[in-house]
C-alpha cells in the first residue's frame, strides 16, 4: 500500500542524552525532512508529555504511519504500541528504530552513529510501505499459577497468589520445602544486632504452604516441559517415587534400622542419614522418602528392614514416577543459588586440608540440627569422636555401608530420638576442643577476574562473615576471630551490625590472602598482606573459613532452558528491565524473583518474591490477553491445500472443516519454517512478510555493509547487550529483526547483494531451550542450503550462534566481517 509522505512521521528520542550525545539529531531531521517525511524530537518519548506529543501529532495530521527512533524495543515497544493504539492506529502500522543499543552506545564517532541512525530510520519508513493492519488475537488467560522452588523466595510468591485467590502449584525438586534459608540456623535483618532462629520464622510458613486451600504443593518434582503461548502454558511435571506412602507417621523407626548411611546434602555432605529419611526434622511435608541410589533393596539386595520396622505400612518398593500436566497462566522461577566450589581456589585448602571449611558449611555445623549439634570444632578433631557406638549401619558386609559419621553417632535428621539417648551417647565421646584461632577469608571465588573466578559481587558474603563471628564470640568469647576481605559491604542499616562486630574484638585485615598452609598438627597458616599497614602476615588459625560467591543453582540454569527465558551472562534468569520490570523475565507471563535473579539476602528475597507474586497475579487479572507475537498467516487465494505446511515443527498448521489449511494462534511460534517449504509463497509470517524485507533492506543498506538477519529472540537481546556493555563495531553493520533465519530465502539474500552487501550473517538462537532446539536445526539446514543455491556468492553467506554471554565473540564476529566488506568496497 502506498502512503504518501505527509501521512508518516518519524519521532526521536533523545533519552536525556543516551542517544542525542552521540548522534546529531538536528542532521537527522534535515535529511529526513529533505525527503518530505514530518520529524519531531522529544527529551523523553517514553514519559507522558512524549506519549502525548505523538498521540497529539497522529490527530492532529491524520498520520496512518509512525515510526520512533528510541531506545530497544524490547524495552519500550509495547508502552509505544499501546500509544498508538490509543491514537486509534492499528499496531502494525509502528515501527521502532533502535538508535540506543544497536547504534549509539556501539558507535563512538558522532558522525558514524548519525549516518547510520538516517539509514536505520529509512529502512523502517520504507518497511512501512508494505504493512497491512494485523488482527488482534486475544485469548484467556488460565487463573492458575505456578511457583519452581520451595525456597524461601517461592514459598513468598505461592502464599501471596494463594492469599489473592490464585490457585497455586508450588513445585520443589526436593523432598521437603525450606530451601537453602533451612540450613543456615541463624539468620540476622537490618534493623536488629541480634541473630534470630531461620526456622522460627520459615517453618510457620512451610506449615502455613502445607495446610493453605489454595496451594497444591507437589515435591520430588521437576519441570519437564513447557509449551502453549502467553496466558496458557502447558507444563509438564515428572514427580519422582518417594517408595513411602502418605500413610507415614515419621515416626522414624524405619530410619533407626536402615543399616545404609549416605551423604546428607542438607548437612553439606556429612555421612550422618540413612537410606531413607527426612530432609531435616522440620520437613514439610513430614514424610520420610527412600533414596533410590543407596537403598539396598530397590539395587536388587534383600533387605527391606524399614518395611518390617514400619507399623503404618506405609513403604512400598513398587512406586513409580509419576508424569502429570498442568494448564497454567503465569509461572514464577524461584529456583535459587548454588555455592562456589572453593576447591578451584587451590591455594586456600579446600578440599585438601580438613580444617578448611566455607560460611554454608560453618552455618550446619553452628545450627542446633547440625552434624555437630552446634558445638564449634576442628574438622581433623572429631576422629577422637567414639564411632563405635553408633546406632546405625549395623551391617559390616554390604558395599554401600559408610564408616559411621565422624560428627556425630546416629543420623542428625532423626527428630525421634529422646534426650536420654542422645546423652547416653554423647558420655561416650571425648569432647574436643574449641578452636582457638578463625580466619574467614572473603570474596571467594566473588569479584575475581582470574580463572575459575567471577566478576561480580556475592552480596550476601560480608554479612554472612559477620553472624558467624558474632555468634561465635558470644558463644566462645575466648575465640579469636580475623576476617580478611577486600571491602567490607554492610550496606545501609547493616553498618550497625558492622560495628557491633568490631566492638566484641573481631579483627580486620585488608588483603586477600595468597595461600592457606597446613602444619604438622593439622593447624593452618594463612599468609596475607596487609594492604592498609603494608605489612606481611602470617596468621595463625584453627579453622579458616571461606566466604564462597553465590552462583546460579543448576535448577536454575535447567528452567531457564524450559522456560525459554533470557539468562545474563554467568547463568542467572535475566529480568527484563533492571528498574521497570525488575522480575518480568524476557517471556510474557513468566516471572523470576530471589537468587534465581542475581545474588542477594533473604530479605531483599522476600521483598522480590512479593514483587513477582503481585506481577503474576495482575497478569492473570489482565484476561483476556492480546497475543503480542507475529503468526503464520495463510493466503488463502494462493494456498493449494497440498498440505507440505502440515509438517510443522509446533503442529500449528491443519485442515479446517471446510479443508482450509488453518493456524492455531496458540501453538504457533511464527519460526518461519512453513514459509521455507511452502512452493506457492502462500505462507507467510505476519510483521515479516518477504515485501517488508525487502523494504527494509533497501533502506538500511550501502555499498560495503554487513548485513546480519537477526533472530528477534535472544539473538536481538544479544545485539543489544554489545551496547550495554559499552563495546563497539564499525557502522557498516546493519542488522534486520526476522522471526528467524527461515523466513529468509534466496530472493531476499540476492536483493541484499543487489543493494551493496558485502557479506550477509545469519545470527540464530544457540539450541538451549525448547524452541531453538527444534528450530536451530532446521535454520542451521536452511543455512547451509542457502550457501550450496548461492554457488560461488555462498562465500559471502555466514552463520553465528548468538549466546548471551558472547556478547564480546558477536561484536568481534560483526568487526572482522565488517573490515571484509570495507575491504571489498
Amino acid at each position: 500500500m502506498t502512503v504518501p509522505p505527509e501521512k508518516t512521521a518519524v519521532f526521536i528520542c533523545h533519552c536525556s542524552g543516551n542517544i542525542s550525545e552521540h548522534v546529531d539529531i538536528k542532521a537527522v531531521k534535515k535529511a529526513l525532512k529533505a525527503e518530505g517525511i514530518s520529524v519531531f524530537d522529544y527529551e523523553y518519548l517514553c514519559s507522558s508529555p512524549g506519549q502525548d506529543l505523538i498521540k497529539n501529532k497522529i490527530a492532529e495530521k491524520a498520520l496512518e504511519r509512525v515510526v520512533i527512533g528510541s531506545c530497544t524495543s524490547s524495552k519500550h515497544g509495547l508502552l509505544f504500541k499501546k500509544c498508538v493504539r490509543d491514537a486509534g492506529m492499528n499496531r502494525a502500522m509502528l515501527e521502532i528504530a533502535n538508535l540506543r543499543e544497536q547504534c549509539a552506545w556501539v558507535h563512538p564517532e558522532k558522525a558514524d552513529a548519525t549516518e547510520k541512525a538516517i539509514t536505520l530510520l529509512r529502512g523502517k519508513l520504507k518497511r512501512l510501505g508494505h504493512v497491512e493492519p494485523l488482527q488482534d488475537i486475544k485469548v484467556d488467560i488460565s487463573p492458575h499459577a505456578l511457583v519452581i522452588g520451595g525456597g524461601i523466595a517461592g514459598i513468598t510468591a505461592a502464599l501471596n497468589l494463594a492469599d489473592n485467590g490464585v490457585p497455586t502449584h508450588l513445585v520443589e525438586k526436593d523432598s521437603s520445602i525450606g530451601g537453602q534459608m533451612a540450613k543456615i540456623g541463624k539468620i540476622f535483618s537490618p534493623d536488629k544486632l541480634a541473630e534470630e532462629c531461620a526456622m522460627c520464622s520459615l517453618s510457620p510458613l512451610m506449615n502455613e504452604v502445607a495446610a493453605h486451600p489454595k496451594i497444591t504443593l507437589l515435591t520430588r518434582t521437576e519441570v519437564e516441559a513447557v509449551r502453549g503461548s502467553v496466558g496458557n502454558f502447558t507444563v509438564t511435571l515428572r514427580k519422582k517415587p518417594g517408595y513411602v506412602r502418605d500413610s507415614c507417621t515419621a515416626c522414624g523407626r524405619c530410619s533407626r534400622v536402615c543399616p545404609v548411611l549416605v551423604e546428607n546434602e542438607f548437612n553439606c555432605g556429612h555421612k550422618d542419614k540413612t537410606a531413607i529419611s527426612m530432609r531435616f526434622s522440620q520437613s514439610v511435608p513430614k514424610t520420610y522418602s527412600i533414596d533410590p541410589d543407596h537403598c539396598l533393596q530397590l539395587n536388587g539386595k534383600t533387605c527391606e528392614k524399614c518395611a518390617e520396622a514400619c507399623r503404618a505400612g506405609a513403604i512400598d518398593f513398587w512406586q513409580q514416577a509419576e508424569v502429570l500436566e498442568l494448564n497454567v497462566g503465569a509461572v514464577i522461577a524461584a529456583t535459587g543459588f548454588k555455592e562456589y566450589d572453593a576447591s578451584l581456589k587451590t591455594q586456600y585448602g579446600y578440599g585438601i586440608f580438613e580444617n578448611v571449611l566455607t560460611q554454608m558449611e560453618l552455618a550446619r555445623m553452628l545450627g542446633i540440627n547440625g552434624p555437630t549439634k552446634g558445638k564449634l570444632v576442628r574438622l581433623s578433631d572429631t576422629c577422637n569422636l567414639d564411632a563405635g557406638n553408633s546406632s546405625v549401619g549395623n551391617s559390616t558386609t554390604d558395599s554401600f555401608n559408610a564408616p559411621p559419621n565422624a560428627f556425630t553417632n546416629v543420623p542428625a535428621n532423626d527428630p525421634t530420638l529422646n534426650s536420654s539417648e542422645s546423652s547416653s551417647d554423647n558420655e561416650n565421646l571425648s569432647d574436643p576442643p574449641v578452636p582457638g584461632r578463625i580466619v574467614m577469608i572473603q570474596c571467594v571465588g566473588s569479584r575475581d577476574e582470574k580463572a575459575g573466578g567471577i566478576p561480580y559481587c556475592s552480596r550476601y558474603c560480608c554479612m554472612a562473615a559477620l553472624k558467624h563471628a558474632s555468634l561465635i564470640r558470644k558463644k566462645y568469647p575466648d575465640t579469636e576471630i580475623t576476617i580478611c576481605y577486600i571491602d567490607m559491604r554492610a550496606f545501609g542499616f547493616y553498618e550497625n551490625y558492622y560495628r557491633a562486630v568490631q566492638d566484641m574484638g573481631v579483627s580486620f585485615v585488608r588483603g586477600r590472602p595468597a595461600e592457606v598452609v597446613q602444619k604438622s598438627d593439622k593447624s593452618l597458616i594463612v599468609r596475607v598482606e596487609d594492604t592498609l599497614n603494608q605489612k606481611i602476615l602470617e596468621l595463625p588459625a584453627d579453622l579458616v573459613v571461606l566466604s564462597a560467591a553465590m552462583l546460579p543453582s543448576s535448577g536454575t540454569r535447567e528452567i531457564a532452558g524450559v522456560l525459554n527465558v533470557s539468562q545474563d551472562e554467568t547463568g542467572f534468569i535475566k529480568e527484563r528491565h533492571s528498574k521497570l520490570k525488575p522480575v518480568d523475565s524476557s517471556v510474557d507471563g513468566i516471572f523470576v524473583c530471589g537468587t534465581a535473579q542475581g545474588p542477594k539476602d533473604i530479605t531483599d528475597t522476600i521483598a522480590q518474591a512479593g514483587l513477582a507474586a503481585a506481577r503474576a497475579r495482575a497478569f492473570i487479572a489482565d484476561s483476556p490477553k492480546v497475543l503480542v507475537h507475529e503468526l503464520a498467516s495463510i493466503n488463502q487465494l494462493t494456498c493449494t491445500g497440498c498440505g507440505d505446511c502440515l509438517s510443522c515443527p509446533f503442529d500449528a498448521l491443519s485442515f479446517s472443516e471446510s479443508g482450509r489449511v488453518v493456524v492455531d494462534p496458540l501453538l504457533c511460534t511464527g519460526c518461519g519454517y512453513c514459509t521455507e517449504i511452502c512452493e506457492k509463497g502462500a505462507v507467510q509470517v505476519a510483521g515479516f512478510t518477504k515485501s517488508q524485507l525487502k523494504a527494509e533492506i533497501e533502506g538500511v543498506l550501502e555499498a560495503g555493509d554487513l548485513l546480519g538477519f537477526v533472530n528477534s529472540g535472544i539473538s536481538s537481546l544479544t545485539c543489544d547487550n554489545i551496547g550495554n556493555s559499552v563495546l563497539s563495531y564499525p557502522s557498516n553493520v546493519k542488522l534486520v529483526k526476522v522471526s528467524t533465519g527461515l523466513v529468509v530465502d534466496k530472493e531476499l539474500i540476492m536483493h541484499a547483494f543487489r543493494h551493496g552487501a558485502a557479506s550477509v550473517l545469519f545470527v540464530e538462537d544457540p539450541p538451549d531451550n525448547p524452541r531453538a532446539e527444534v528450530i536451530f536445526p532446521l535454520a542451521l539446514r536452511h543455512f547451509e542450503k542457502l550457501k550450496e543455491e548461492l554457488g560461488a556468492d555462498g562465500s559471502r553467506l555466514h552463520f553465528k550462534k548468538a549466546y548471551v554471554p558472547n556478547t564480546k565473540g558477536l561484536a568481534g564476529t560483526f568487526t572482522n566481517l565488517a573490515r571484509e566488506g570495507e575491504m571489498i568496497r
